[in-house]
């Protein structure tokens, strides 16, 4: 039983050419979609931080330098 027309080497070639660079976009693509999701993980850390901050009734200074003295001992 016959199973096809056998495809070219170049034809073979061109097939995973195409199938790189499909792959490249999607691989971009995909990355893009991390970094925004990285970005609204970032914003929501930040507003929690900031809500804290205000419930706590310290103000920014004060915590950025109760920061940097906790780091430095």
């Amino acid at each position: 039983m016959a199973r096809g027309v056998k495809k070219s080497l170049q034809e073979k070639i061109t097939q995973k050419e195409e199938l790189i660079d499909a792959l490249t976009s999607r691989i971009k693509k995909e990355r893009e979609e991390l970094n925004e999701l990285l970005d609204m993980q970032k914003l929501e850390e930040l507003n929690e931080l900031r809500e804290a901050v205000e419930q706590s009734g310290i103000g920014i200074s004060e915590l950025i330098q109760a920061v940097r003295m906790q780091s430095a001992q």
